[in-house]
């Protein structure tokens, strides 16, 4: 558990291209995506805080900004939620290398 939480904090301050770090199923057939990318909102940037998004199986999405926070990772969501998420649900990505 704190492996995964020491991988998603270091990928995601030290990497300088934008990309996603890891992966959660939701309960509507998506996912959540961590990403690497200083997130932004509404003009604002928060330099402390990466980029979240989520989509449905139908297509819809979500913005959000993200830390992690005593094993989980929080997310406040555009809509204003705010959720907490154990980091061990995360799977982090194969970041485009090929298998």
């Amino acid at each position: 558990m704190k492996y995964i939480i020491a991988l998603l904090l270091t990928l995601g301050i030290n990497t300088a291209q934008a990309e996603a770090i890891a992966t959660m199923p939701n309960n509507a057939n998506g996912k959540i995506v961590l990403t690497n990318e200083i997130c932004k909102f509404k003009g604002k940037v928060y330099d402390s805080l990466r980029r979240a998004y989520n989509y449905t199986e139908q297509g819809y999405t979500s913005e959000g900004c993200y830390a992690i926070e005593d094993e989980t990772v929080v997310v406040v969501w555009d809509s204003g939620n705010k959720m907490r998420y154990p980091a061990a649900n995360f799977t982090l990505t194969n970041r485009g290398k090929n298998i």
